[in-house]
């Protein structure tokens, strides 16, 4: 088999970080094809009745923009908050259509491996030849049928919405959640549109301490007003008091608006919403005769300490306790993965360093930090954060830029005669 072009490049996921990026590397004369396991935006499109914190001015990548420009595209006015369905339909689907992203973006097309071509895992431990053998990607379409492609470079930009985290304590699934997970939700639902049905008038535990949580909530207690008999347990790890605090002068009028109605709604400002702090989920059962799920809280406690249980009956369970990283696709290849966030190591140390609590005030470092032993593979976007929620788009673009620039370096020098 020979070998693929020098300048091939392989980019995991087709959301704006991922599109970013295969703009970038066109600029910088690379061959480069996107794969998406689903369909364009993907991710903004699965909370796609959601407003962002961040203006348009802050979700628009550089060489996404110029480019679209080119082509007769006006942008969106600079302080407009879109909603995730928003950014797709007015930025990413017409950046994926253009004449020369549309063939080079392939959707329903899941890399399921990376490794080496000729190279295990093992082979060749830190050293720069291993550049010179190809990355091999496993791909599978929708019905199951697979193939190998081969690409010099890989960037993943995957994302992490698509791995949600588990209910139970300690990170892993409660008693019974692996079996019932199918017919619970993971997802910020749409509760007061599209799944209004699955949830008007009916009982709902929300689980989760954060902003997916906090939104499917205020969703469900608007739902209440109007469909009587909405009412919602929202269990957190962390009591009332650690949720939530405010943030001095916040700019992002939408992420301080959230936490000003979650902080209302944890101290009992609505009827319709009991909160339950301090607690964890030991398990999860279903009564098929009553279509009730049966949910155990265990007070979260002290190592060693006395923990009381109960059981809370629902009607739907929301999951929103975050998400994470698949690490899967590289699991072959040699990846130095942060013990404690699971993104790259020494990005995560460098955010763990600097104690990083907003995302406003997180850099992006640069392209050292997103490298690996694995030469010229990176990952980068909201999965380069492992499961940090401070990302913005602005740092994932950045990324893309040092990334390119770093990768394109690279193959300037390795061309005959540099």
């Amino acid at each position: 088999m020979p070998l693929p072009a020098r300048n091939s490049l392989a980019v995991i996921g087709a959301g704006p970080v991922g599109l970013e990026a295969a703009s970038a590397a066109l600029d910088r004369g690379f061959d480069v094809h996107v794969f998406e396991r689903g369909e364009v935006g993907a991710h903004p499109l699965g909370w796609g009745h959601v407003s962002l914190f961040t203006p348009w001015r802050m979700n628009l990548g550089p060489s996404s923009t110029d480019r679209l420009k080119r082509n007769g595209w006006s942008p969106p006015e600079d302080e407009v908050i879109p909603t995730g369905a928003e950014l797709v339909e007015h930025y990413l689907a017409p950046l994926a259509a253009l004449p020369e992203l549309k063939d080079r973006v392939h959707t329903s097309a899941q890399v399921v491996w990376a490794s080496r071509r000729g190279l295990l895992k093992g082979d060749l431990i830190g050293e720069a030849r291993r550049r010179d053998y190809p990355f091999r990607l496993l791909v599978r379409d929708p019905g199951g049928r697979e193939s190998f492609l081969h690409a010099f470079a890989v960037i993943d930009a995957s994302g992490v919405y698509g791995q949600p985290n588990w209910a139970g304590d300690g990170g892993i699934p409660a008693r019974g959640e692996l079996y019932l997970a199918p017919q619970m939700s993971y997802q910020v639902d749409d509760v007061l549109d599209l799944r209004r049905l699955r949830y008007a008038g009916k009982r709902v535990v929300v689980v989760g301490g954060g902003a997916s949580a906090a939104t499917v909530v205020i969703d469900l207690a608007k739902l209440a007003v109007k469909a009587p008999g909405t009412t919602v347990l929202w269990v957190t790890r962390r009591p009332a008091a650690e949720l939530f605090p405010p943030i001095a002068r916040d700019p992002l009028i939408g992420r301080q608006l959230l936490h000003d109605q979650a902080r209302e709604l944890v101290t009992g400002s609505n009827t319709a919403v009991k909160h339950a702090g301090g607690v964890v989920i030991e398990a999860v059962e279903f009564n098929s005769a009553k279509h009730k799920y049966r949910v155990t809280l265990r007070g979260a406690g002290q190592p060693g300490g006395v923990e009381a249980t109960r059981i809370e009956e629902a009607d739907q369970v929301i999951i929103n306790t975050g998400f994470g990283p698949d690490n899967s696709i590289y699991r072959e290849l040699q990846v130095h993965e942060c013990y404690a966030s699971r993104g790259p190591m020494n990005l995560s140390a460098a955010l763990l360093g600097m104690n990083a609590a907003d995302s406003l005030t997180t850099p992006a470092f640069g392209v050292d930090v997103l490298s690996h032993p694995e030469p010229d593979f990176y990952i980068v976007g909201h999965k380069s954060y492992g499961r940090s929620p401070h990302f913005l788009l602005e740092t994932g673009y950045q990324q893309v830029r040092d990334v390119v620039d770093r990768l394109a370096e690279q193959m300037a020098s390795e061309s005959p005669g540099h």
